[in-house]
């Protein structure tokens, strides 16, 4: 029998749907039979309202993504490098190039998002562009670019409003983000266990392996992990509700909690060195 490796994404995006409607539907359902309309018709309803509601923040996902992390536009001429190896990768691996964007910040990391058939986005810092080899850069494209082959970076990105609805609203200015965010805040216990259980560590470790069996040259991938991890990790725009895409757990602040998604760099390492 075929193992099928974007099966495991497939049945996470459905829990991520499922949890996701079942949230927004209760509420309105008790509001509707409070004023009134009889219990089956408000479940329906509820159940109808939160369906569209998931589906529509899923939409605006990745164009969130760019939002809180500030990303722009990468300019052709600014890491050529980059974008041949983006463009090399993709013909190796058959998946279409991603858009390429850039966060003005010296700590070295790196993240694509997706959402449905949308052109991917790869983001980078430009620390990771200016700290990098080339043969480490490869390395840190071939993982992002399997996670965007597996399919489970649709998952991660939909999680960024769906499952870290209340950590991103707290990360928007404004007085409507902050309302928001008080008001979600009673659901943060929840909605971080959902993003373990659709964003689980092992996407990360599945990541690596199938990165590095792109580039068919592990010690790329391991230098680049290296490098990343003795260099000075300040914390990035966005990094509380977007952890789950990035290529390193982003440093958040102190008091901060881990996400949880991903697995500790040292085991990341070690797994590779047995390849």
């Amino acid at each position: 029998m075929t193992l099928d490796p974007i099966a495991p994404s497939r049945r996470r995006r459905r829990l991520l749907t499922a949890a996701s409607t079942i949230t927004i539907a209760i509420p309105l359902a008790l509001i509707a039979v409070v004023v009134g309309v009889p219990a089956l018709p408000s479940l329906l309803v509820g159940a109808a309202l939160g369906l569209l509601a998931t589906a529509a923040l899923a939409s605006r996902a990745q164009a969130a993504v760019l939002d809180v992390t500030g990303a722009r536009v990468l300019g052709e001429d600014e890491s050529p490098r980059l974008t041949g190896l983006v463009e090399g990768l993709c013909l190796t691996s058959g998946v279409e190039a991603p858009a390429l964007f850039a966060i003005d910040s010296d700590t070295p990391n790196a993240l694509i998002a997706r959402h449905g058939d949308e052109r991917a986005s790869l983001i980078v810092t430009t620390g990771l562009l200016h700290s990098l080899s080339r043969i480490e850069m490869e390395g840190v494209v071939a993982h992002l670019l399997a996670r965007l082959k597996r399919r489970e970076v649709r998952v991660a990105t939909a999680a960024v409003l769906l499952a870290s609805g209340p950590l991103y609203a707290n990360e928007r200015s404004g007085a409507a983000s902050s309302f928001l965010a008080t008001t979600l805040r009673p659901l943060r216990p929840l909605s971080s266990r959902l993003r373990k259980g659709v964003c689980p560590p092992a996407a990360v470790m599945h990541a690596d392996v199938d990165g590095v069996g792109l580039t068919r040259y592990p010690p790329g991938l391991i230098s680049a992990l290296e490098r990343i991890a003795a260099s000075p990790m300040d914390p990035l725009p966005g990094a509380l509700s977007t952890a789950q895409l990035w290529l390193v757990e982003p440093t958040v602040g102190s008091g901060s909690n881990p996400s949880g998604t991903h697995p500790p760099l040292d085991e990341r390492i070690a797994l590779l060195r047995e390849l």
